[in-house]
């Protein structure tokens, strides 16, 4: 199986986003602070803080989950319909990538 980066003007809903894998950069430095991430961006010169749901996302996002995946988890641990679930990680997600935090990978089929 090979993967390759997702271009970056792409969407990530539809059919196709059962095969994408969000990753997280690895030179970004995350620490917790009372219960939420605080991710150091050095490249880009900046601070990020997560509330609790997006927390949980970023640290699901290891490049081994597809959107699919991360909804599912999601729904279970936060208790929540599948439907909610999904528009938070693909919500969150987009709002990572737009932040350049996170590089998503397309796999071959």
């Amino acid at each position: 199986m090979m993967t390759k980066p997702m271009p970056p003007g792409d969407a990530f809903d539809g059919p196709g986003s059962s095969f994408l894998r969000p990753k997280r950069r690895a030179d970004l430095r995350t620490h917790i602070v009372e219960g939420e991430t605080v991710v150091l961006d050095r490249r880009e010169g900046l601070i990020h803080q997560f509330n609790k749901t997006a927390s949980f996302i970023w640290e699901l996002c290891d490049g081994s989950r597809t959107f699919d995946q991360l909804s599912r988890e999601l729904c279970e641990v936060f208790e929540v319909e599948l439907a909610t679930a999904e528009r938070d990680v693909q919500t969150t997600v987009e709002t990572l990538r737009r932040s350049r935090l996170l590089e998503i990978e397309l796999l071959d089929r």
